[in-house]
């Protein structure tokens, strides 16, 4: 996320890929033994810049839940279209903490707070602190950046591949 791609700072956040804790994993995606929903996670990475310099860069590839990411997405979409002022972003695994709001309410400027949890990223102890950034987007960024997550979450593909069904 930067305001139209050339802004000197960013939050870049990529996802990549299913975590998957086994290869020959025999789960049911819909839900698991004690009958609670198999909670599907998706590998991510991030970074934040400031200008031509990576201010940091993850640690490891890391995981969101997959309701945050379609949260996320939703959220975002949200504010970008008005229906909402705030998105305060704290994942159930919180790498990362976003929060967007706007300025005031005449603008059409948001403020963007952004911090990685150095801590989880080196120690997998959440330790709430780290490098971080705090810039400012306009609504067609909101929802640019919303629309990337979208569609990284579609290249990513189906958890369970017609293959596996079989």
């Amino acid at each position: 996320m930067t305001h139209d791609a050339e802004y000197p700072c960013a939050f870049e956040l990529k996802l990549l890929d299913w975590e998957r804790y086994s290869p020959n994993e025999d789960t049911d995606i819909k839900t698991v033994r004690s009958g609670e929903a198999y909670t599907l996670w998706v590998k991510y990475c991030m970074d934040l810049r400031v200008g031509d310099s990576i201010l940091y860069k993850s640690a490891k590839e890391t995981t969101l839940v997959l309701e945050d990411i379609k949260r996320l997405i939703e959220e975002l979409q949200q504010l970008a279209d008005g229906s909402k002022d705030e998105v305060a972003f704290d994942p159930i695994e919180p790498d990362f903490g976003l929060v967007i709001r706007h300025l005031s309410e005449s603008s059409s400027v948001f403020d963007v707070d952004v911090w990685i949890d150095f801590p989880n990223q080196v120690s997998h102890f959440y330790g709430g602190y780290g490098p971080g950034l705090y810039f400012w987007v306009d609504a067609s960024d909101i929802e640019r950046f919303a629309s990337q997550l979208g569609a990284e979450l579609h290249a990513i593909g189906a958890y369970i591949t017609e293959k596996e069904e079989r």
